[in-house]
């Protein structure tokens, strides 16, 4: 018996280190022995099915051994689970290394005379996720892992289940919960106990009974028809739980709003598109109508990839390169706030533009449309600027086209809209090269504002007559009666004072931060 667990043991150890290596039967005897005869101590995971045991081999390599309960014990599940695995490897999905199926004779009481019963053991080994499950991690914008790590896991997710799609495989019980992570936080899809294999030419199979998770399910369970549609529901729940720790449906914009105050300046337009694009798949993949969801998710990861093929630079074209790639104007009430959008020609010859908003977008927060032209090999600022409004808009996001053309030598520049707009289409059907730069526009609300209730904790300053906000500094400036002028800082707890300083009573009240643009 020794021989035998030392030699499944150095097994396991070399399939380990090598990644091409098949699964394996593998004997009980050496599974209770690394799992130290499968000790609660060792446990590191449970189900309605089975236990998950930490298991130890030399050198500190370690694996997970799943032990099915006897209460799941149907031989044609667990031969479905293994074939499933068998027919899969991928990077993100849970690398399988062995199975044991191992049936023992035990003498049992039954009526007062002594019967041998079977006694089942159904085990399966797999790669350890030191990081354990996705659940653990799923947090709103305001907290938990920051979106690139959040977008690398989807991303791998929808990889993982590409993958199993093409191999005809469907998963039917994809929740945070199946969902592991490893020590470089890479996500493997694992459990495949409800999984299924179709059959080349089927899209569709009518099982006797649909198992799954609630709140992953899709709701046409109730007809017992599978598709892969199924597993593009529960996708679309996690997406929107990625990017707002909810389940359910969730406005892009109001997505969009909760990440602004957590992404960076330098990384913030790409990852904005992102956000965007994950939050509109998973309100597709959620729709109630199976018919109205993606066709695949091999489309799904198509658009994904987009996102990451415009990072380099998202707003280019052959004639203008264009950044930012995505507009945010800060709300205030009544003001009109610009925002910079920066053109580069990058041609010799005049660049003509027109920036208009998309033709599905509804009531806009924007002066558009906005016409120009930009010299050859020169850069050119374009301001952009919001209508004044009281209050802010329901529809707080637009997408932005940025047309171009290139410059007629019968151009005559006039101011008036209408002319601009007919002589643009004039270049148009002429046949000039021209281009056309998609971009985004969000308004919401400002960053740093200070309550009532954070100041009057943390800033001890009475007779306040004026007070401004530095939101690039996390500062706020203070005037009280007296002439006296404070700085606080308000990203510590309690607010810092930064500097004081007194000037004249008269001018007390109309001290302000002045932030010039760089």
């Amino acid at each position: 018996m020794d021989r035998q667990v030392s030699s499944s043991r150095n097994d396991l150890e070399s399939a380990l280190l090598d990644e091409t290596s098949e699964p394996k039967a593998l004997p009980l005897s050496f599974l209770e022995d690394i799992t130290n005869g499968f000790s609660p101590d060792q446990e590191i995971g449970r189900g309605g099915f089975a236990v998950v045991y930490k298991g130890t081999l030399n050198n500190g390599l370690t694996v997970a051994v799943k032990r099915l309960s006897h209460c799941y014990m149907h031989e044609k599940e667990f031969q479905r689970e293994v074939e499933c695995l068998l027919k899969v490897k991928h990077t993100n999905i849970v690398r399988f290394l062995g199975y044991c199926a191992d049936t023992q004779g035990s003498a049992a009481d039954f009526n007062g005379q002594i019967v041998m019963a079977d006694v089942q053991q159904r085990l399966l080994c797999f790669d350890y996720m030191a990081k354990g499950s996705l659940d653990e991690y799923i947090k709103d914008a305001s907290s938990g892992l920051d979106w690139s790590k959040r977008y690398k896991i989807i991303k791998g997710v929808c990889e993982g289940l590409s993958y199993l799609h093409q191999k005809n495989v469907f998963h039917l019980d994809l929740k945070p919960a199946n969902i592991l992570l490893d020590a470089n936080m890479i996500p493997k899809i694992s459990d495949f106990g409800l999984s299924r294999i179709f059959e080349e030419d089927k899209s569709r199979f009518v099982a006797t009974k649909v198992g799954g998770t609630l709140g992953y399910l899709a709701p046409e369970f109730t007809s017992n028809e599978i598709t892969h549609k199924f597993d593009l529901y529960s996708l679309g729940v996690i997406l929107i739980e990625m990017l707002t720790g909810k389940k359910g449906y969730q406005a892009v914009e109001t997505v969009l709003e909760s990440w602004s105050n957590r992404l960076d300046k330098s990384e913030g337009d790409t990852c904005f598109e992102q956000i965007r694009v994950c939050a509109e798949i998973g309100i597709e993949c959620i729709d109630p109508n199976p018919d109205k969801r993606p066709l695949s998710i091999h489309h799904i990861v198509a658009q994904l990839n987009e996102t990451l093929s415009s990072q380099v630079n998202p707003g280019s074209s052959e004639l203008l390169d264009v950044k930012p790639f995505i507009l945010r104007f800060p709300f205030e009430p009544n003001k009109s706030i610009g925002c910079s959008l920066q053109l580069t020609n990058n041609t010799d010859e005049h660049v003509h533009f027109r920036l208009k908003e998309n033709n599905g977008s509804q009531v806009s927060f924007l002066r558009l449309p906005l016409f120009g032209v930009v010299p050859p090999r020169s850069p050119y600022t374009l301001v952009v600027a919001t209508r004044k409004q009281e209050k802010l808009l329901e529809n707080k996001y637009l997408e932005l086209i940025l047309e171009s053309v290139i410059l007629g030598d019968e151009y005559n520049w006039s101011s008036r809209e209408y002319e601009q707009d007919e002589n643009f289409e004039k270049n148009k059907e002429m046949g000039r090269i021209g281009h056309v730069v998609t971009l985004q526009a969000v308004c919401t609300r400002r960053r740093g504002i200070i309550t009532s209730e954070i100041l009057h904790m943390d800033i001890p300053c009475k007779k306040l007559r004026c007070l401004d906000i530095l939101p690039t500094k996390e500062w706020i400036i203070t005037g009280q009666y007296g002439g006296r002028i404070r700085i606080w800082s308000y990203e510590t707890q309690p607010s810092k004072l930064v500097g004081s300083f007194k000037v004249s009573k008269e001018k007390v009240s109309s001290v302000k931060f002045i932030e010039r643009e760089k």
